[in-house]
């Protein structure tokens, strides 16, 4: 583990700008970019170098971007598909939850997020924003991870890495205000506490707006926001040979009701009825240590620690409308820890690593259905889940210009759910267990200086589990597998001015669990649906003109599709595409650095239509379909450096103000992407 923070530099004109704060006085003729480094499977490669299809936003791209939280990221990446607010995101067609969703109190899902290297709950994923204040790269994996990072990343995984302390004094602030009451706060800073001994890092976060939902019935808005983000970090260097990092975050978002309205089958864009100001409200608290002990110059040890305990309230209006008083209120407490401990190998034509993991996932579930404020009905109970995994992977260059990858893990996983009461079917008491072997093969082939062809072909597994929603029957279901095939280029020219990479896919999936609403019920059952299959492309292309200017382009094409997929009560969806996965996604983006002070960017994303809703005749096949809308988005942001410390920039997205449906279910409700906001951002760095 290596605490010296990489520099950026980017040369304009007679002057140099550096990601830390610094100015220097130098002539300058070239772009300069400092190779970047993907640590997400836990072999440092450079992006490059690295087979696996992943996009990396490193800490100076958030800010040019005016990336503010994962949402910001996902929007203009292709093969992520989202919604505004987060609720529903996913990676190559498949929801982070899972097609199966898996209830309420789910803790399983289908993509893994760490915040250094802690897994966040499911629920952060699809509740909270995840703020990216005083974050140094973010890592996004298209594609299976379970050999590497095990349960719940069957479709990929998405690593943040937050800056670490330092022996030098660092500070910055910011303060921002936006359209709808958008405003907020944030600093960071630390250094040494002892020389070259300890170090720590502070940083908060705090915004807070009024949403652009409007809740006609309540003349209120409908979707008020708020997060705070506190996080501390201590790093200890007792000798040469050993780096302990310890990490405390306390997360708090408070988010309405982001849903707007049909009326007369036409959708009233920002609006909705609904007596109920409804919330969901989430805290969580993490405790992490990451310990390094360097044996010799080729081996060493690292151990993460993570537990992260969970605190979700929420108040939910069950029939969404101003005409009936139904309410669901809903608590959940949750607790995730995890022990990893890897025994890390790197030599000239060989890293690898071989590890041990564990982990325990606990979640209290009490769910209360009221009518005109009477108690109608109560759903409780809890679920426990146990991992425990050995895993491990070699990299090995056999020969000059090949490498050989290879990795293996076997996980062990037990489900034990106990449904106390259910005044909507009947409680129920269920354990499974469940077994998995997850190779990986791969072979990487240098065509020439800086081009790299690579083939790759791994298993993806996401355990079973037992369906907990309220009125399911509370039935146990099996694993789900996948086989992924890809091929990948990587590839750089014109004296790596322009940086190509590539990854074509074929996905077989077996044994799937998907969800169904039973036919005139308010009742979800889950299936292993059968089989799928997921074909795709991404290409991604920068290219820098002359010392000022970047431009980058990606385009993904998805295709995911159901083999085989026939519900309990009869309806076939098969050869039907994946629902809310739209099969073309493109941004196109720009960076104009004017001078040493200003610079210019701006994107445009194209994300194709998707399938929300399916419907079908009494025999059950499907008749016709619901769809999102397709849409083209642009968006401008420019940062004006005052002062060597002082820089305010702005932001317009969506700027011609696009209407578009993200999701068209049947219903008086339905999902609609944001309006145009603006901003304005004042930052100070030393």
């Amino acid at each position: 583990m290596n605490f010296k923070k990489t520099t950026m530099a980017v040369a304009v004109g007679s002057a140099i700008y550096l990601c830390n704060g610094a100015w220097a006085a130098e002539p300058a003729s070239a772009l300069e970019i400092a190779p970047i480094t993907v640590t997400g499977e836990k072999i440092n490669r450079s992006l490059e170098q690295t087979q696996s299809s992943v996009v990396v936003v490193t800490d100076q791209q958030l800010r040019e971007k005016q990336d503010r939280d994962l949402v910001d990221v996902f929007a203009r990446t292709p093969g992520v598909y989202n919604q505004s607010g987060n609720e529903n995101w996913g990676i190559r067609g498949v929801p982070v939850s899972g097609f199966d969703d898996q209830g309420p109190a789910t803790l399983n899902g289908a993509v893994s997020v760490f915040v250094d290297g802690a897994v966040q709950p499911n629920r952060a994923l699809t509740l909270s924003p995840m703020p990216l204040w005083d974050v140094d790269q973010v890592e996004v994996f298209l594609g299976p991870q379970s050999t590497t990072q095990g349960r719940n990343s069957l479709a990929g995984a998405v690593v943040i890495q937050t800056r670490n302390p330092t022996f030098e004094p660092s500070f910055s602030a910011r303060t921002n205000m936006g359209s709808y009451g958008e405003r907020g706060a944030a600093v960071a800073g630390g250094g040494a506490l002892v020389d070259d001994k300890i170090a720590g890092r502070i940083a908060v976060d705090y915004q807070e707006g009024d949403g652009y939902i409007d809740n006609i019935a309540l003349h209120d808005d409908a979707n008020p926001t708020r997060t705070g983000n506190a996080r501390g970090k201590l790093l200890i260097l007792p000798n040469d040979d050993l780096d302990v990092l310890l990490t405390y975050a306390h997360s708090e978002s408070r988010k309405g009701d982001n849903s707007a309205m049909r009326q007369n089958d036409k959708i009233r864009y920002y609006k909705m009825t609904s007596n109920t100001k409804a919330y969901d409200k989430l805290e969580q608290d993490t405790l992490s240590a990451k310990v390094d002990y360097r044996l010799d110059d080729n081996w060493s040890l690292t151990s993460l620690t993570a537990n992260t305990r969970s605190d979700y309230d929420a108040r939910l209006d069950f029939d969404q409308s101003a005409d009936a008083n139904q309410v669901v209120l809903r608590k959940q407490d949750g607790d995730l820890f995890s022990q990893e401990l890897r025994l890390n190998y790197s030599g000239d034509t060989v890293k690898s690593f071989v590890g041990a993991y564990y982990g325990h996932n606990t979640n209290n579930f009490h769910d209360r259905l009221l009518f005109n404020n009477l108690l109608f009905g109560t759903a409780k109970g809890d679920t426990t889940i146990e991992s425990k995994a050995v895993f491990g992977e070699i990299n090995w260059t056999f020969a000059p210009r090949w490498t050989l990858i290879t990795g293996l893990r076997y996980d062990h996983e037990t489900n034990d759910t106990d449904i106390k009461q259910d005044d909507f079917s009947s409680p129920g008491k269920l354990s499974k267990s469940f077994d998995a072997l997850l190779p990986k093969l791969g072979l990487d082939y240098e065509l020439a200086a800086n081009q790299y062809l690579g083939v790759m072909v791994q298993k993806g597994y996401r355990g079973g589990g037992v369906n907990v929603r309220a009125g399911g029957g509370h039935e146990g279901y099996d694993p789900e597998y996948t086989t992924n095939y890809e091929l990948s280029y990587r590839g750089s020219f014109f004296d790596k001015t322009l940086r190509t990479r590539a990854n074509l896919y074929y996905t077989d999936w077996k044994d799937q669990q998907v969800s169904a609403l039973e036919r005139n019920t308010d009742f979800v059952q889950v299936f292993n649906a059968g089989s799928s299959d997921i074909k795709g492309l991404e290409v991604f292309v920068e290219k820098d003109l002359g010392e000022q200017l970047t431009l980058t382009a990606g385009g993904s094409i998805t295709a995911g599709k159901y083999k085989d997929f026939v519900t309990g009560d009869g309806r076939d969806m098969s050869g039907e595409d994946f629902l809310y996965s739209p099969k073309y996604k493109l941004s196109l983006g720009g960076i104009y650095r004017w001078n040493d002070r200003l610079t210019l960017n701006t994107d445009l994303v194209y994300q194709s239509t998707a399938p929300s809703e399916y419907e079908f005749d009494t025999a059950g096949q499907v008749t016709g379909e619901r769809r999102s809308d397709s849409y083209w988005l642009v968006n401008f942001n420019t940062e004006y450096k005052v002062t060597k410390n002082v820089a305010v920039s702005g932001f317009v997205k969506n700027a011609f103000d696009k209407e578009y449906i993200t999701n068209n279910r049947s219903g008086d409700i339905v999902d609609v992407g944001a309006p145009r906001t603006v901003g304005l951002v004042l930052r100070y760095d030393m």
